[in-house]
């Protein structure tokens, strides 16, 4: 299986999580006898420079004859004819490819993470029609899709109910974003929403600048801010901020729950500032990542066949039971906005206790694991690991952070600093 991350330069830790992801779907494949017989390898290529994708995607193809690909970020290299996997016929799933349309292309391909328009679509809806909210003001700072995410969170704002007043793009790796902020707000001085779109690092200086030009709104962020980099970076900026994304009841069974304790046993524990305990992140590109390689292997066993023609024509058919989500990879968006709900940050936990189809009194039950951690015992056994997280929880300074109940509407349903 090829896998098409960017490990260099500005955008390097999403391929990081991509590449876990994946690596960690394929030790598991490998430990349970391999594919037909066959130990899976993954064969990895940097997609940093967006200029020499096409010659990257290739080599996939035609020298290392991967059976499919995980990736790009980017789907547009993907479509048409010409695309560099067509000739072969190698089928692409996309972990990481929030924005950028599917249609014209050349072989299958399926978006495994919630699509930029599901996700405004879903934001919209609950802005409008629970938050009360007007108008929706929307900056996009995307390093690879920015005009296609703009189109596609435009449309799905409108779709939603709540098409935005005014739109704003900028350079998804600017060092600060406080110019583009201040003009998205003079250009909606009445807006009672924002939704600020990009990778967490840059959604993360939008939020504190957000927050610093006093600009009284109800933030909102895309799902790929579920992750610690967002709150590391943003802080108490983070509070009352939310963002679209599915939900199951089992993510924090034992399943999930101990996919996410192996993870950060291999890549590091760690505590988010200002909270002085562990919370056990959902990465979500490197569970999309994780999910995909299984759908993959799901499609070859049901070809019963590495080709990659064959695993192209028994995709659309396929099935897989993932952690994410159960995907039917037959339509290449595998996500609608109904499926997406809305959650807040508060205290640094993540918490639905806003979306009205979801109860908040088990909602506020699952922000207090979070954030106390202390559900992380029942699952970790003996030895080093829970040696570890016990020394961890053991030397928190601070009792955990108490609940606080969202504003009523219409407004903001936090403030950054906001006392419990």
């Amino acid at each position: 299986m090829g896998l098409v991350a960017p490990l260099s330069g500005p955008r390097a830790a999403i391929g990081e999580d991509l590449l876990r992801g994946a690596q960690l779907a394929v030790d598991d494949l490998n430990e349970a006898g391999g594919l037909r017989g066959h130990d899976v390898e993954l064969v990895v290529t940097d997609s940093a420079d967006l200029a020499d994708l096409p010659r990257r995607l290739a080599d996939l193809a035609e020298t290392a004859r991967v059976t499919a690909v995980l990736g790009p970020e980017s789907p547009a290299a993907l479509i048409g004819t010409r695309s560099p996997l067509s000739r072969r016929g190698v089928p692409a799933l996309l972990p990481s490819a929030f924005a950028g349309d599917l249609d014209g292309a050349a072989t299958p391909l399926a978006r495994i993470v919630p699509s930029a328009r599901a996700q405004a679509e879903a934001l919209a809806s609950w802005l409008a029609g629970v938050r009360g909210v007007e108008q929706l003001a929307v900056l996009v700072a995307d390093p690879v899709e920015g005009a296609a995410a703009r189109a596609a969170i435009e449309a799905g704002a409108a779709d939603g109910g709540l098409p935005p007043v005014a739109v704003v793009e900028a350079a998804g790796d600017a060092g600060e974003l406080t110019t583009a902020v201040a003009a998205l707000r003079r250009a909606a001085p009445d807006a009672d929403a924002v939704l600020l779109w990009g990778w967490p690092d840059a959604a993360a200086r939008a939020t504190v600048a957000v927050r610093e030009l006093g600009w009284d709104v109800q933030v909102a962020v895309g799902s790929s801010a579920f992750v610690g980099t967002y709150r590391a970076l943003a802080g108490d900026a983070t509070e009352g901020v939310v963002m679209p994304f599915p939900f199951r009841e089992a993510w924090f069974g034992p399943e999930l729950t101990t996919w996410m304790i192996r993870y950060q046993l291999a890549f590091g524990l760690g505590a988010l500032p200002g909270l002085d305990t562990l919370v056990v992140d959902v990465p979500v590109v490197a569970l999309a990542s994780y999910d995909a390689v299984g759908a993959i292997a799901a499609a070859v066993e049901r070809a019963d066949s590495r080709d990659p023609a064959a695993v192209a024509a028994a995709l659309p058919g396929t099935v897989h039971d993932g952690l994410l989500r159960t995907y039917e990879l037959g339509a290449g968006e595998t996500w609608d906005a109904d499926e997406l709900y809305v959650a807040r940050f508060h205290q640094l936990g993540v918490i639905y206790d806003v979306d009205p189809r979801l109860d908040p009194r088990a909602q506020r039950e699952f922000w207090e694991l979070q954030v106390s951690a202390e559900f992380i015992l029942d699952i970790v056994p003996d030895g080093p690991l829970r040696r570890l997280v016990e020394r961890r929880l053991g030397a928190a300074d601070e009792p955990p952070p108490t609940y606080v109940p969202p504003a009523d509407a219409p407004g903001p349903v936090g403030r950054p600093g906001r006392a419990p």
